[in-house]
């Protein structure tokens, strides 16, 4: 029989988070054990175009799958599972990326996510709930679990177990930490002899380095009690008007320290540093024979390329742009392939306005619209931090990092036409206000 495969994402979880001050004993142990790429990129700084690429093996130029636009012709890997009598689940939240994404799944968990509220949280009976379905999955094999977790999504609801420093040193490390308690009781109900688990997020994030009271505001007695008596849109206008003021204030103060300035920036406008594209990438279980650290450049869409290789199902499509990273496994060589990645956008049917190309040495950023414009060129060996655009200086090296680029999109040159119908729209709409995008 075909082996069960987990597959965890948590959302907004970059690579150093896990590496970082944070205390996560059960994810180490399981990164100790598995297989861990340690430069694994991601397709964008956005869920929708992120996950779409891990789903299909194919960048979004082709899919037209992102937060606000879903392409249900659009062959997944789903589809390839459910033919091979994998049983189909999910705990995921309830935004309309997510329901599209699963909607043939057998079984499917969407908790309601609103990060104006106290929403109910891994401890709130996510956590519980994922624990109950894993116990009912053992009757199913083989299975498919796909669990996508929001509660690194700012602003962070700290458990006050959690608010202590030697869970770390900010916010963001303290519910990593917390993660990681989850985890722990995840995977001491999972049979991992006969069980596959691939551990990775959909993006980074820029974690503010200073306490994050400066990015969000919870509502003291007074305002909840107001929030029963005017409209909830009211109320949450005000709050938002409260939340951008105070960010804002923030800013200004901090503009002239560029440490500080470059933590809190938003993803989904005109930046794409490896913050927000640097994620964690391992698999364990199944019996995988090769323990070790991977440092090549790897990418979202090789991850399902990889798993299929793994358990053993065929599979060809001239549309996957990624390829099974099983010889690695076994200590085999292959060469680098760059990562194609794209900023997310904060408007419904707009792309983001920069496209890009990343390597292990270097970064190449340009206008969508105009490649002509707006290009960045850094050296990852000697520039990590990205604080010196060299484009100028080196005119060769962008022409074949651009022409890599339209090699890749060549007969997708323009960006697809979205399939949303007007109510679909001002669905999303709440959904990104919801998510802090809008």
């Amino acid at each position: 029989m075909k082996p069960n495969i987990i597959f965890i994402a948590i959302d907004s979880l970059r690579f150093d988070g896990i590496f970082g001050s944070s205390e996560t004993p059960n994810i180490d142990k399981l990164i100790s054990n598995g297989v861990n790429f340690s430069n694994a990129i991601s397709t964008s700084d956005s869920t929708g175009l992120s996950l779409g690429s891990v789903f299909t093996g194919a960048y979004p130029f082709k899919t037209n799958i992102s937060l606000t636009s879903f392409n249900s012709d659009f062959p997944t890997y789903f589809d390839l599972l459910k033919n091979n009598e994998y049983f189909l689940t999910s705990t995921c939240p309830d935004l309309s990326f997510f329901k599209k994404l699963t909607l043939n799944f057998d079984l499917n968990n969407l908790y309601t996510y609103d990060k104006r509220n106290e929403w109910i949280q891994l401890h709130g009976g996510i956590g519980d709930d994922i624990v109950t379905t894993l116990k009912l999955l053992k009757s199913k094999s083989p299975w498919f679990y796909f669990i996508h977790l929001m509660d690194l999504h700012q602003p962070f609801y700290l458990p006050d177990k959690f608010n202590q420093n030697k869970f770390g040193l900010t916010r963001y490390d303290k519910m990593i930490s917390y993660i990681d308690e989850w985890v722990g009781k995840f995977i001491k109900n999972i049979d991992f002899e006969n069980t596959l688990l691939i551990f990775t997020s959909d993006h980074g994030d820029y974690v503010p380095l200073v306490d994050d009271e400066f990015f969000s505001y919870t509502p003291n007695k007074f305002l909840k009690k107001i929030n029963k008596i005017i409209p909830k849109k009211l109320s949450t206008k005000i709050l938002s008007m409260i939340q951008d003021k105070k960010k804002t204030d923030f800013t200004n103060s901090v503009k002239n320290d560029k440490k500080l300035s470059r933590s809190i920036l938003d993803r989904g406008t005109d930046f794409l540093y490896d913050e927000s594209l640097k994620i964690p990438l391992f698999f364990y279980g199944n019996n995988l024979k090769f323990h070790h650290s991977i440092p090549n450049l790897v990418r979202h869409v090789d991850i399902f390329s990889t798993i299929l290789d793994i358990i053993g199902i065929k599979y060809f499509s001239d549309t996957v742009d990624g390829r099974s990273l099983l010889p690695l496994f076994n200590n085999e060589k292959i060469s680098e392939l760059p990562a194609y990645i794209e900023n997310g956008s904060r408007k419904i049917n707009e792309p983001g306005s920069l496209i890009g190309l990343r390597t292990s040495e270097y970064k190449f950023l340009c206008s969508r619209t105009n490649t002509s414009e707006n290009q960045f060129l850094f050296d990852l060996n000697i520039d990590p931090n990205e604080e010196k655009n060299i484009a100028k200086e080196n005119p060769s090296i962008c022409k074949i990092m651009l022409q890599n680029i339209l090699d890749l999109r060549q007969n997708f040159s323009n960006p697809l036409k979205s399939n949303l119908a007007s109510d679909d729209e001002k669905s999303i709409e709440e959904e990104l206000k919801k998510l802090g995008y809008l």
